[in-house]
């Protein structure tokens, strides 16, 4: 049964976007998204009725995002400008006004007049949002985090301009709002009691005194220029009545009466539906502007003091230090890829996702994203460890995993279901869900950062005992009787919790390779221990994945595929997109390491999936009725690795778009990918699924990191690190992406060899000739370029004519310049 302030919110929300309110009022776009194809049904495993689901945001989670590097709060940007801090308990959103018509301009309405959204730049996380009205009136509202004062507290810091688009006069209100819902819903409370999120505002006070705004117990928007008008609205008789908010509320005044109420303080202690308004009159004409600033304190702040901190440097140069800091983090250091003007965007989104990360990162932890997935997990935190490493920012990965691993290795003695809890790599969401892939990944995450950051810095050695030893040990000593992990839910795409899942064994075998490889460098006696435990591991996995393709040829499965688990014998459905991390990132095709039969049956699964559950993106309809951003980009990258560039290219362009949809001239989302990609949003409502579906958060840190490894694998990637080491250069570079006389480049990049890398490649189109230049090098490492422009003719290093072998043209070690004709 829906509790008040649920049913309250829903029957608001339904009666202002369904025109049942006199005045025009500002619907969220995710609830006028839920609203135009409505549907009963919902997650009742989740929630108990239909108004929580619908109050929690369950099926439209889209949003832009601004925040500070390695600060905890997040704030989330709605598709009309909305600014909804994510630990306080509202939104401020703007509109405008017109004292002389009455007529009201609501951004959220697509009547009301054209809006716009876009990020300032790719490498800048500023929203900017345009609204222009029919006569010409427009605002301009840029919204950024930033830090403020010698602690460097956390503040965001939207600027508006009102100006005449025509050069004709113009003269209104510019109006602020503030109201408890915002982008990512109202009030998240599901069966279990838990409120994640609770945006219910029974108490708003306005002080004018302090040009700012009470909301609840905390701090609300700051204001630098005093509003000339000023309303504060609640529910002083206790009315259980929806349509009493719809006529006791700021829009309703203005329109009916020409001005707001002038109170000071209101609440309400029925549905938490409190909301206020604050005008600023205008006149511009030609090119005058009207600017307005507004501070959202969204850090911890108390008394005058902090207060004056809020205000004390002035916007401009607080936006200055905002674009000077992100600019020499993301244009001045790092990876800079360097691609042609067809696929020059691909660079923008990789500038875009290190921002996410960053922002993302608390204190060193980076979380998958900013609201219910605000917290740490080891799985998605080994693959965004591991891109940061590989794209620059090294100095974070090293502090996620050299001081917040440690942190969630267990040292208890008790037990975790069916294993011990001591060398476990978990917190509360990896012992909950009995997520057993953690330690290989723990294990693999480090092995691999110990190879970037170089045997100089001794990161394996420090970490070796008791975490990578330990580690390993839990891996050889928890396993059930056919020798694989136990069952568990280690990530939710892979199906049932009640089943183990082959998922868990492969990162198993990667963690237990890195730790043997770690033993190795650093001398340890354990050595042999370690490859017997990688060996004991690999014959179980091996011999089950053996018997499963057995059995379903057996019952006549004409199509070969490696399913979820051992225990899903014949089940051909989208769970299977675990077998994608046998390529990527875990690697176990080079070397063969689970034997050429499994590469060649892994191979195929990755076709097997490709032709029944690709539709532009991975559909994934067995578990959450959504595309899947970032397993669409591991089936990419698995493309990748097993050498068909054509299929990764088709994934990448539908991966871009994912990354940018729209709907009814809306903005949803400004290059960032959610958890899931509802097929509504991915269709523009040609496709509404007839059940319900499944939403996480955006920006999701996962599917961020996974396109930071795709971009830079496509550009080079790493091969045998331990016997022949190698490098690929530019296997994912498609011929259409390189015009003539185009060139594509990255220097300085860090890679498994512990030296920077770097390269050029030109193409000259009119003589068929790739010339490539090594501007970076680590030393004994040959190269290999896979020639994607048509078949090798001949091929030159450093001046000598080398033989050709075909196709992918093998390299010496030491080259500085190579050229490759080709027919």
């Amino acid at each position: 049964m829906a509790q008040t302030h649920e049913w309250m919110f829903y029957e608001v929300m339904w009666r202002g976007w369904a025109g049942r309110a006199r005045v025009p009022y500002p619907v969220p776009w995710w609830a006028q998204a839920a609203f135009r194809r409505w549907s009963d049904d919902f997650d009742s495993g989740t929630y108990e009725s239909k108004e929580a689901a619908f109050a929690s945001n369950a099926l439209y989670r889209y949003w832009h995002m601004v925040g500070v590097k390695d600060h905890r709060q997040e704030s989330l940007i709605g598709q009309a400008g909305e600014i909804e801090p994510v630990y306080d308990k509202y939104c401020l959103s703007f509109f405008l006004y017109s004292p002389s018509t009455g007529a009201l301009r609501l951004p959220q309405l697509t009547d009301a007049g054209t809006l716009g959204q876009r990020m300032e730049a790719p490498h800048l996380p500023v929203v900017l949002t345009t609204f222009r009205t029919a006569d010409g009136t427009e605002f301009v509202q840029r919204t950024f985090g930033t830090a403020v004062g010698p602690r460097q507290r956390d503040l965001v810091l939207t600027r508006l301009t009102v100006g005449s688009a025509t050069g004709q006069p113009r003269e209104g209100w510019l109006c602020a709002a503030v109201m408890p819902a915002g982008p990512s819903g109202f009030q998240r409370h599901d069966r279990n009691g838990r409120q994640i999120t609770d945006r219910r505002l029974t108490f708003l006070r306005h002080l004018p005194d302090e040009g700012r705004v009470e909301t609840n117990s905390g701090w609300g928007p700051v204001f630098d220029t005093p509003p000339e008008q000023y309303g504060v609205y609640g529910n002083p008789d206790f009315s259980d009545e929806p349509d009493s908010y719809l006529s006791r509320n700021p829009f309703h005044d203005l329109v009916m009466g020409g001005k707001l109420n002038g109170a000071t303080q209101a609440q309400d202690q029925i549905a938490g539906l409190c909301s206020a308004a604050f005008a600023w009159p205008y006149r511009v004409a030609d090119d005058e502007l009207f600017e307005l600033d507004v501070r959202l304190p969204v850090d911890l702040y108390s008394g005058a003091a902090d207060l004056a901190e809020i205000k004390a440097t002035p916007a401009a140069a607080l936006e200055e230090a905002n674009r000077l800091f992100w600019t020499g983090k993301l244009i001045a250091q790092g990876v800079q890829p360097e691609l042609p003007q067809p696929v020059a965007h691909l660079a923008d989104r990789f500038r875009q996702c290190r921002s996410q990360l960053l922002i993302l990162s608390d204190h060193g932890e980076i979380h998958p994203g900013p609201t219910v997935y605000d917290s740490f997990w080891i799985r998605d935190s080994s693959v965004e460890a591991t891109a940061c490493s590989l794209v620059g920012d090294a100095a974070l990965a090293e502090r996620q995993l050299g001081t917040h691993y440690p942190l969630k290795f267990n040292r208890g003695s008790g037990r975790i279901g069916p294993c011990a809890e001591y060398g476990f790599y978990g917190g509360p969401h990896e012992k909950n869900d009995r997520e057993w892939d953690s330690n290989g990944q723990a294990l693999w995450a480090i092995g691999r950062f110990d190879r970037t950051h170089g045997r100089s810095t001794a990161f394996g050695a420090k970490l070796y005992t008791p975490y990578v030893i330990d580690g390993a040990r839990w891996l050889r000593d928890n396993r059930d009787q056919y020798g694989l992990l136990h069952s568990g839910w280690s990530a939710e795409h892979l199906g049932e919790r009640d089943k183990p899942h082959y998922w868990d064994d492969l990162w198993g075998l990667a963690g237990l390779y890195e730790a043997a490889r770690l033993a190795e460098r650093i001398g340890s006696p354990d050595v042999p221990e370690l490859w017997g435990s990688f060996d004991d591991l690999k014959r179980a996995t091996a011999a089950s994945v053996r018997w499963v393709l057995a059995e379903q040829q057996r019952r006549g499965a004409w199509e070969t595929y490696i399913p979820t688990g051992p225990g899903d014998v014949g089940r051909l459905d989208s769970t299977m997109i675990g077998t994608a991390a046998f390529f990527h990132p875990l690697r176990l095709h080079m070397g063969s390491k689970l034997g050429e039969d499994i590469d060649r049956a892994a191979r195929w699964t990755l076709d097997t999936m490709y032709a029944h559950f690709v539709t532009g993106g991975y559909r994934h309809e067995a578990a959450w009725n959504t595309y899947g951003p970032y397993l669409t980009t591991q089936l990419a990258h698995a493309y990748l690795l097993a050498g068909d560039a054509a299929r990764m290219d088709t994934l990448l362009g539908w991966i871009v778009g994912a990354s940018m949809p729209r709907t009814e001239e809306r903005a949803v989302a400004l290059g960032a990918w959610n958890e899931q990609h509802a097929f509504p949003i991915a269709s523009d409502y040609r496709e509404v699924p007839s059940r319900h579906w499944y939403m996480g958060d955006i920006p999701h840190g996962w599917a961020a990191a996974e396109y930071l490894l795709l971009i830079r694998d496509i550009l080079f990637f790493e091969a045998d690190e331990d016997r022949d080491p190698h490098l690929y250069i530019a296997p994912g570079i498609r011929p259409h992406w390189v015009p003539d006389g185009a060139s594509v480049a990255v220097d300085d990049a860090p890679n498994l060899f512990g030296a920077p890398f770097g390269y050029r490649l030109t193409h000259d189109a009119g003589r068929r000739k790739v010339t490539v230049d090594i501007t970076r090098a680590p030393e004994r490492v040959r190269y290999v370029y896979p020639c994607r422009f048509g078949p090798v003719r001949a091929v030159m290093a450093d001046g000598r004519d080398l033989t050709v072998t075909g196709d992918d043209v093998h390299i010496p070690a030491g080259t500085r310049r190579f050229t490759v004709t080709y027919a």
